[in-house]
């Protein structure tokens, strides 16, 4: 989305005047917002994964930005080169300095290419929280949205649970580690514990043709509140509707990464094992070369790379599954 001259990565809805006079800017529509669940309702507000993005030659940029309900983070990088760090607290608006960094040019814009990004490209990346936008100040230079082939060209769309979402791993989580490893640009809509494959939401991703690949991470969310009848339902036509929107995209369907409940003999550990099955399921059922099926044990190798809640990664499994997965999703593209 182009919005006052900048890019919205990641944004397809904006409010203006939402509060304090500033503009807030959602990952996921209003309409499909509300078709969630309860939790997901909120978490779909979250703009993890989400950038401002714009090209200046100003020397010094200012940003105003608030985090309403809970304090936030904001990762800042130059093209692909972190930095800085800032902390939002939250119902403050906060005015962040920012000042181009010299040595980028002594480098020199070919060697800073690798991420995919240009150096020239600003990148205000924002955390796992809600977000107001209150504008840039250039003091009077140039702005503009980044150009073609200032970004990725490779354009990858992410649905998942909150192990997806990031949590508070945003930006080295598993599916930026890995998009950085394929300089590739991600639309994160990862949202944790409600990745429930609601039919509005499998509208609302298969509406959507700014995207190359996708990836659909499925299964950890439903397990303890839905049948195996329910998830076979709500991912077919989540799947089914994707597929026959974007027959030619490649689509990946990924099992559930291993945890606690790999091991278990349970109900929980047996109806994890038949999602899974569901989802083996439906790439055979559609005998597509582009719906393909990635096992989620072979991009987890190592459990302690989880946390001690035996589910979620921590910084080393985001490390391993990123590059596991750029690994493998590389080696399928190719082919």
């Amino acid at each position: 989305m182009i919005y006052q001259n900048l890019e919205l990565h990641n944004i397809t809805e904006i409010q203006e005047g939402a509060a304090l006079g500033m503009t807030a800017i959602y990952r996921v529509p209003r309409s499909v917002r509300n078709a969630l669940g309860a939790r997901g309702r909120f978490i779909s507000e979250e703009g993890t994964g989400a950038e401002i993005r714009f090209v200046t030659d100003a020397p010094h940029v200012r940003i105003t930005l608030c985090a309403p309900e809970t304090a936030g983070h904001i990762t800042v990088f130059k093209g692909g080169n972190l930095h800085s760090q800032h902390r939002l607290e939250a119902g403050h608006v906060h005015t962040l300095h920012l000042e181009a960094p010299p040595l980028l040019q002594e480098v020199g814009r070919g060697r800073l290419l690798q991420s995919g990004f240009a150096p020239e490209v600003w990148r205000i990346g924002i955390g796992r929280h809600t977000v107001l936008f209150g504008g840039v100040q250039t003091f009077g230079k140039p702005l503009r949205p980044p150009a073609p082939g200032e970004t990725p060209p490779l354009r990858w769309l992410a649905y998942g649970s909150s192990i997806t979402h990031g949590l508070t791993a945003y930006p080295s989580s598993y599916i930026h580690q890995a998009a950085r490893r394929l300089a590739a640009d991600v639309y994160n809509l990862g949202l944790s514990g409600s990745c429930h494959c609601e039919p509005e939401m499998g509208d609302f991703l298969a509406s959507r043709s700014d995207w190359d690949i996708a990836t659909l991470e499925l299964g950890v969310n439903m397990r303890g509140g839905f049948t195996v009848e329910q998830f076979q339902e709500r991912t077919s036509y989540l799947i089914n509707t994707i597929v026959d929107r974007h027959p030619d995209k490649p689509v990946f369907l990924i099992t559930m990464f291993p945890n606690s409940a790999t091991y278990a003999e349970n109900e929980i550990a047996h109806k994890a094992r038949a999602f899974n099955e569901v989802l083996r399921g439906h790439v055979r059922r559609l005998d597509r070369s582009t719906v393909q099926l990635i096992e989620g044990d072979a991009i987890l190798t190592d459990m302690s790379g989880l946390s001690c809640d035996m589910l979620h990664p921590g910084e080393y499994g985001h490390m391993l599954m990123g590059e596991n997965l750029a690994r493998c999703l590389k080696a399928k593209t190719d082919t």
